[in-house]
């Protein structure tokens, strides 16, 4: 061992020229370890550990690769034992005591098949430096160790060979391990080497990054520029299409705004009939991805889609989508600023068109209810008021009363309700471009609905069209309408209000509708001046039945009801009222007791209890 100690020696010419040093012909520093220590530690501190460690692994391989060059030239040895020589280089320059515990390398017509050395390092003086400055660190730190072994090496073979620390001083251990292999023997790893030998240099990283810099001011730029044009344009008071016009001449590419139920709000680049196979695509996937907060790119089967969904007052109502011809297209940065200002830009203008609606919509209930109430005794005024809000009057028309109702479990507040409902039937007829008047009152909203409106449809048709439109739209609850007959005075708007509300107490959940007309003559036989005249000739056809009315007899008309409506059938009755036969015929002995024994098969006893009992629903005693 003395004796390489000496042979090393040799190698390591020490001289002295001019008082300065020099090694091997090559001028050298004697820097003490402290010092090193320093530039460590401010190296960290100013650029960062992981630039750091870029900057003392590439120091160190050209170190290694310096002191290789000195072995390679002597033809004397095997390059087994110019290898092994590095170490004792690394000792005798004081970075390190080094010891190689494995050593397997195998090379056959200059190609390497196998290499792989293991050792350990101790005494480090990076590992001692990084504990006297900085403590102990939770990652290896002899960063120009395994840089000037891979450097070496790699000098040595022509290869790409790296060393690397499995144990490291600097954390604590009582030593450093460390091993080398080939560059493609480290797999994973083997991007992660690269980088710290390749990083740029900071100049260069500097430039790339002014570089990104100014792209993303002018990328910042030209989005500022459209969002102040698309602001202009709301200040106009312009609508959607001149927005996605300057979003459109923007991107290039097609620019689609839908609404929560993918109705087309807005579309330009593309045509309705184009647009529906990438619709149907879109549907299907947020079937399965309906949490769309952010700007997101989605690849479809038919195109790549940068969708970012419209927010309003913390609801979804809809989506902005750029559209990209095939699934490979990628996306840029840029587009994705712009779709964000997009989505907001959207959200005001949706708002807008909301407030200015619901501001129409509250002035045509209020005048609805200044007509029901008779407020205008001239028909031409009314006319000529209704004709400010493009709504003709002078015909015939229809005023229809809806109720709905909620199932006990619904606990979502009341006003909320009231206000879902109303939208939904205002948005129902905007929808359909019918003009309409909506009065609102509790659980229930009054419609005045012109015949020219109908598209030749009869008026049952057109609110049953409406009812199972509810039914999809407003959950948990159950819609009832009363519709009152045809009329051509609109001064008479009051008189059809009241037909309305007669024929909805005769609806419920089997036969929702229920018109004037159904009622037939006791319809118009039933007046409010004649009210306590039919409550009398109620009370003397149903006798007991109708006498200090409590919970069960409430139970005993709807049966007798029921059966008078099904003809007198028993099981279509029963069935009905969810009740065995036998339990019906009970409550018909219970029925029949209270009418004094009179016989409810009989026609004629048939028609006056139907009578009555319609009129008592009515007037609402029942």
């Amino acid at each position: 061992m003395k004796n390489q100690y000496l042979l090393l020696n040799d190698k390591l010419s020490i001289s002295q020229t001019d008082e300065l040093l020099y090694v091997n012909n090559k001028r050298s520093l004697m820097i003490p370890t402290k010092a090193f220590g320093i530039l460590q530690r401010d190296l960290i501190n100013n650029i960062g550990i992981k630039r750091m460690k870029a900057f003392f692994f590439r120091y160190g391989w050209q170190l290694g690769k310096e002191d290789s060059k000195e072995i390679g030239m002597d033809q004397s040895m095997t390059m087994l034992e110019k290898i092994l020589h590095g170490p004792f280089f690394h000792a005798l320059k004081g970075h390190v005591r080094a010891k190689v515990t494995r050593q397997d390398l195998q090379i056959e017509d200059g190609i390497i098949n196998t290499l792989r050395f293991m050792g350990t390092w101790e005494n480090s003086y990076e590992a001692e430096q990084h504990i006297h400055n900085l403590g102990h660190s939770d990652n290896p730190v002899c960063f120009t160790l395994t840089g000037y072994a891979s450097g070496y090496v790699s000098t040595l073979l022509g290869e790409e060979v790296f060393f690397k620390e499995i144990q490291c001083a600097g954390t604590g251990a009582p030593c450093c391990i460390w091993e080398g292999r080939l560059l493609t023997d480290w797999q994973e790893e083997a991007n992660d080497l690269l980088f710290y030998s390749r990083e740029l240099p900071i100049l260069q990283e500097l430039e790339q990054t002014n570089e990104k810099l100014l792209i993303e001011k002018n990328n910042l730029a030209m989005v500022t520029k459209i969002n102040t044009e698309l602001t202009a344009e709301i200040i106009k008071g312009n609508n959607i299409d001149t927005i996605l016009d300057i979003v459109y001449r923007q991107i290039k590419h097609p620019v689609v705004v839908e609404d929560i139920h993918f109705q087309v709000l807005g579309l330009k680049g593309i045509s309705i009939e184009g647009y529906e196979s990438s619709k149907k695509d879109f549907i299907n996937y947020l079937k399965t991805n309906n949490s769309i907060i952010n700007p997101t790119v989605t690849y479809l089967d038919n195109n790549t889609r940068l969708v970012a969904p419209i927010f309003l007052q913390d609801k979804r109502i809809g989506y902005c989508s750029f559209l990209y011809e095939d699934s490979t297209t990628s996306t840029n940065e840029i587009d994705t600023m712009i779709i964000g200002r997009l989505s907001s830009i959207c959200s005001m203008l949706i708002l807008n068109e909301k407030t200015k609606l619901e501001s129409m919509e509250r002035i045509k209930g209020h005048f609805l209810e200044e007509i029901i109430s008779g407020k205008y005794p001239s028909k031409q005024e009314i006319i000529k008021k209704a004709g400010y809000i493009q709504l003709n009057l002078s015909g015939d028309y229809y005023v229809v009363l809806l109720s709905y109702t909620f199932t006990d479990h619904y606990v979502e507040n009341k006003l909320t309700v009231h206000t879902h409902a109303y939208e939904t039937v205002a948005s129902y007829f905007t929808e359909k471009n019918i003009n309409v008047l909506i009065g609102q009152r509790p659980d229930s909203l009054i419609i005045l609905l012109p015949n020219n409106q109908l598209d030749k449809k009869n008026i049952e048709h057109s609110i049953h069209s409406l009812l199972s439109f509810l039914k999809r739209k407003v959950k948990n609850a159950l819609f009832l309408a009363g519709i009152s007959s045809k009329n051509s005075n609109i001064t008479e708007a009051g008189i059809s209000f009241e037909e309305a509300r007669s024929a909805l107490r005769l609806s419920r959940s089997e036969v929702p509708i229920t018109t004037f007309d159904d009622l037939g003559i006791i319809g118009v036989l039933i007046t409010e001046q004649n009210e306590k005249a039919i409550q009398k000739i109620i009370r003397g056809t149903l006798g007991n039945l109708y006498e200090n009315t409590d919970h069960n007899k409430v139970e005993l008309i709807e049966t007798l009801y029921n059966f008078l409506i099904n003809g007198g059938n028993l099981e279509q009755t029963a069935e009905k009222l969810a009740l065995s036969v036998s339990g019906l015929r009970y409550r018909l002995n219970k029925i029949m007791d209270l009418l004094g024994r009179r016989d409810i098969r009989e026609p004629e006893v048939q028609f006056q209890m139907m009578l009555a009992l319609k009129a008592l629903k009515i007037i609402g005693n029942g």
